[in-house]
């Protein structure tokens, strides 16, 4: 990767100028490496004399000076310029450059690969929506970017599970009330009152049939069942794929819930003490007020279901303690949360990270979800330095060893487990909002999008091929934009074949290159093995370098989105990849049989190109059309 050569090679200058008695020794920081804004200031710039002239005691000009001594003599460079206070400009020899062409074309697609500083066994649960009902096209941004994420982790060099986690526990109010609405169908009664409606429903309860003598359990275990069967089909088109898929109900069965909360009651992070803590807490999560609130319990508890079972996660910096017990003995939805997050860290091969992505209206699972980890990872053996309770912690926790105990529990949760919050997405229409529910009030589901966006491309495609345009589209257009933001999806622009259509922009450069590769080989001039470096010396145009350099970013831009999740870079940067190839491609004759060596240099260029648009449209879950 050019830009990690670049910063290697700048701090073993520093550490030249070190060794010669220049600048001081002390801890550098890697150089960072940007592109430069103007061809004519060189390829590359770098503001490592800006960054590091404190420590090396100098002011950053002096500084850039020396580096800019000590890299003359290195081979990489035709020129080193200073320019300003202290940035450093570099211009590459051609030799330097076209390396990155021969690494390209000995790894393939894996040159997208990077190795990360601290690999790490991550696990992602993503979508996991309620299997009573489809999946829609809200849950479509999550599904498009917890699956792009999952293959940036791994091709940054971390081992990633992909876990869907399927809410089907009995004791579920949703599911419950979806059976019912089912079984009502099937016996031809009307819905129940807020019971759940529309042709998904219906067809749920035909494909059922008779009813026989069955309960409300029974249709539950039926119906989710076969919503179930429809999201994984409808997701495999979406281009989604699970190793697991974990279901809520075989905690229960397994007794892992009931065994948890038992484990928490026994290290005092859970009890049935009649009250509930509140916190007022300020920026910065500082507590500013604890409020008690008293839990009336029955006097008379006849049928001996007993009192409500807290997770005091308040201990834990959530804003309230949860309740995990109702006092009629139904477990809440933590409770499950407790016993699925303890299944995850005692797998054969656990996660040393969770990952877990949930929609716009998630917030306040962040501070309890991380609770809970808190609270199983929090052992009373650790202490810390006996620093006495203030007013506020006295009013949480019983002894500054608790307080200490749980701080660090805290502390490990944090590093453990993320959660990743998604933002709502609107469609857009002729400009306005168009709100996507069908014209009877159903819900408009994902496989909807696909269908609707594939046929207004391709009328006359089968639904195939319908689909996996319409799949390409909207995976493409969910990721455009930070999953951090709200974001408009663009209808009438995703369905356009032309070059406004970023989705058809990318696509048609690999196509085109198709198109030039056919005819390199219809002129014979279709090699197989590395064109020799006098060879590929040959491709010195300015256009050509600005495309070797575009290519070689893949490695960094993958690197980028594994430390921050900022998959949406991944879409700019097929873009610039795109208008890096159609700019060479139109100031650059490939095929030219009267220059056979220049057209294979170029051909090869054009693999490399075409190698990078694959590499980055597989992370991204698109396909790469050899025709268009």
């Amino acid at each position: 990767m050019i830009r990690d050569e670049l910063a290697l090679r700048l701090r073993s200058a520093m550490e030249r100028l070190v060794a010669a008695g220049e600048v001081p020794e002390g801890d550098y920081d890697l150089p960072e490496i940007a592109e430069s804004k103007s061809p004519e200031h060189g390829d590359y710039a770098s503001n490592f004399a800006l960054t590091a002239a404190k420590k090396a005691g100098l002011s950053p000009r002096e500084l850039g000076e020396r580096l800019q001594k000590a890299l003359a003599a290195d081979a990489a460079f035709e020129s080193v310029d200073l320019a300003g206070p202290g940035f450093l400009n570099l211009k590459l020899t051609t030799a330097a450059l076209i390396a990155t062409v021969g690494d390209v074309l000995e790894l393939g697609e894996a040159y997208a690969r990077t190795r990360a500083d601290a690999p790490r066994r991550i696990n992602i649960e993503f979508v996991s929506v309620n299997p009573n009902g489809p999946i829609t096209v809200g849950s479509g941004r999550g599904a498009a970017f917890g699956s792009t994420l999952a293959n940036v982790l791994s091709s940054a060099g971390h081992t990633v599970h992909r876990e869907y986690y399927i809410n089907d526990g009995v004791n579920s109010e949703q599911m419950r009330l979806f059976a019912e609405s089912v079984k009502a169908l099937v016996e031809g009664r009307a819905v129940p009152e807020n019971g759940y409606k529309g042709d998904y429903v219906q067809a749920v309860a035909d494909a059922i049939g008779v009813s026989g003598d069955h309960g409300t359990g029974w249709f539950q275990t039926q119906s989710q069942a076969i919503m179930l069967a429809k999201q994984r089909d409808d997701l495999a088109t979406f281009g989604v794929e699970f190793d697991t898929w974990f279901s809520e109900q075989s905690l229960h069965d397994g007794g892992l819930v009931d065994a948890c909360l038992l484990e928490l009651e026994a290290k005092r992070m859970a009890d049935d003490e009649p009250y509930r803590t509140v916190l007022k807490l300020a920026k910065g999560g500082k507590v500013e007020e604890v409020e008690r609130q008293d839990q009336p319990q029955d006097e008379d508890d006849a049928d001996g279901t007993g009192n409500t079972v807290w997770l005091r996660s308040t201990k834990f910096a959530d804003d309230m303690d949860r309740v995990l017990r109702r006092k009629d003995g139904r477990l809440t939805y933590i409770a499950s949360d407790v016993a699925y997050h303890r299944d995850k860290f005692s797998r054969p091969l656990n996660a040393d990270k969770l990952i877990t992505v949930l929609g716009p209206d998630h917030h306040g699972y962040i501070g309890r979800l991380t609770a809970v980890v808190a609270a199983l990872l929090e052992r009373p053996d650790q202490h810390g330095d006996g620093t006495p309770l203030d007013p506020i912690e006295a009013r949480i926790y019983r002894t500054s060893d608790e307080r200490d105990a749980c701080a660090a529990a805290l502390a490990e949760a944090k590093e453990r487990l993320e959660v990743v919050i998604f933002q709502i997405v609107r469609f857009v229409k002729e400009g306005k909002p168009a709100p996507m529910r069908k014209r009877d009030g159903n819900i408009y589901a994902l496989i909807d999008l696909l269908d609707e966006l594939g046929k207004i491309q391709a009328p006359d495609a089968d639904l195939d091929e319908q689909r996996r345009i319409g799949r390409d589209v909207a995976r493409y257009f969910y990721l455009m934009r930070s999953h951090e933001t709200h974001m408009d999806f663009d209808i009438d622009l995703a369905t356009k074949r032309s070059d406004e259509n970023p989705v058809f922009y990318v696509q048609y450069a690999h196509a085109r290159i198709e198109a030039v590769l056919r005819k390199a080989e219809e002129e014979g001039l279709v090699q197989f093995g590395m064109p020799s470096r006098d060879v590929l010396g040959l491709l010195t145009d300015p256009r050509e370098r600005a495309l070797i350099k575009k290519i070689a970013d893949l490695p960094w831009e993958v690197r980028r989105c594994a430390e921050d999740y900022g998959v949406h870079r991944l879409t700019s940067y097929a873009v610039e990849l795109a208008r890096a190839y159609h700019h060479f491609y139109d100031g650059c004759r490939v095929v030219q049989p009267t220059q056979p060596d220049l057209s294979r240099a170029r051909i090869a260029l054009c693999r490399s190109a075409q190698i990078g648009l694959r590499a980055v449209f597989g992370l991204l879950g698109i396909s790469a059309p050899e025709r268009m």
